[in-house]
């Protein structure tokens, strides 16, 4: 009972989140494919230009010591790339800045350097993890026909919220406000939730046989999270002995407290996530492909939202890109 109510859970909050949006949500399954061609040859054309702004922006703007310190193990990723995959995406990600380069984009941050901010090699790698979380996104796409997507799209609208077809249809002609207004009164029946829980029960039932590869998936993950956590820990511990004077201080004085700070905690922050992404990595995501090659079996027999949902290889390198945050998260007192 537990895994379904969890599964169940899962569906209603991200249900909750898009049901605003449903309209949009149908409109772009079926425009993806046909976007797809146009996209992909924007995105080249767009990566050499950026390639060639690049070049031209780090001979005038960056500075020396973020030039020569940078390396072939730590240069920025390049997020395109002809057929990517999620171990692919993921390894770009692990090719993060130096303790150096975070240190000195920090203070270009907080002292408001626009140029050298705008030139940072941090800069341009937090751009990149963008880019390759939205790679990332569109691979479970990649093998979808518009049509097959638009009647998937319907097909799971209608179950998990109890209307009609011409009901989806009718959401996309209202504005925000009027699908909220519309959605809240149809939720309040409750169909939607027994539908969700009815499928969540089916769901525990086909997934029972991979619960050994999920539990070992799941421990690989926590192990992941352990590392980050613990290394919060740390930061937190190290950021009491600051708190106090940062909490006081303005303008420069503040900034200077901040920045001396991080510069403390930066290599625990980086070695902590390079560790976990690793894991995630090298670890996880085998197992992640495993489970990935019996989904594909149950999704044949079992089109609905839960099928869907649990994309393993997706769901481990949407954790390890999240990691990348922490480099860069700084608590201020405030």
């Amino acid at each position: 009972m537990k895994k379904i109510v969890l599964l169940a859970l899962a569906l209603v909050v991200g249900m909750t989140a898009a049901n605003a949006q449903f309209g949009n949500l149908i409109r772009k399954a079926a425009q993806k494919t046909a976007e797809k061609a146009v996209d992909k040859a924007v995105d080249r054309a767009t990566e050499e230009a950026d390639k060639a702004v690049d070049r031209e922006l780090d001979k005038v703007f960056t500075p020396q010591e973020e030039n020569t310190k940078s390396t072939k193990n730590n240069s920025t990723p390049q997020a395109e790339e002809e057929n990517p995959t999620y171990e692919s995406i993921m390894r770009q990600a692990l090719e993060m800045p130096t303790v150096q380069q975070l240190i000195n984009h920090k203070g270009y941050e907080l002292n408001e350097q626009s140029f050298k901010l705008i030139t940072s090699p941090v800069t341009r790698y937090v751009t990149n993890i963008s880019m390759l979380s939205l790679q990332m996104a569109s691979l479970s796409y990649s093998n979808v026909d518009s049509a097959q997507a638009v009647e998937t799209a319907y097909d799971m609208a209608s179950r998990y919220s109890g209307l009609s077809r011409q009901e989806i249809e009718k959401l996309q002609t209202m504005s925000e406000a009027e699908q909220e207004a519309y959605l809240k009164a149809h939720y309040s029946e409750g169909r939607a939730e027994a539908a969700i829980l009815n499928d969540a029960a089916d769901a525990a039932k086909y997934l029972e046989p991979l619960q050994p590869t999920i539990d070992r998936w799941n421990e690989v993950g926590e192990r992941a999270d352990r590392i980050i956590a613990d290394a919060e820990e740390k930061c937190n511990s190290v950021y009491s002995k600051y708190s106090d004077r940062i909490a006081s201080a303005t303008g420069k004085d503040k900034n200077e407290l901040i920045l001396k700070y991080y510069s403390e905690v930066c290599p625990i922050k980086r070695e902590a996530a390079l560790e976990s992404m690793r894991i995630r990595v090298d670890e996880q995501l085998p197992i992640a492909e495993e489970l990935e090659r019996e989904m594909v079996k149950i999704r044949a027999k079992h089109k609905d939202y839960i099928a869907h949902l649990l994309n393993y290889p997706m769901l481990t390198a949407t954790q390890c890109l999240s990691a990348t945050s922490f480099l860069t998260d700084i608590p201020t007192g405030e």
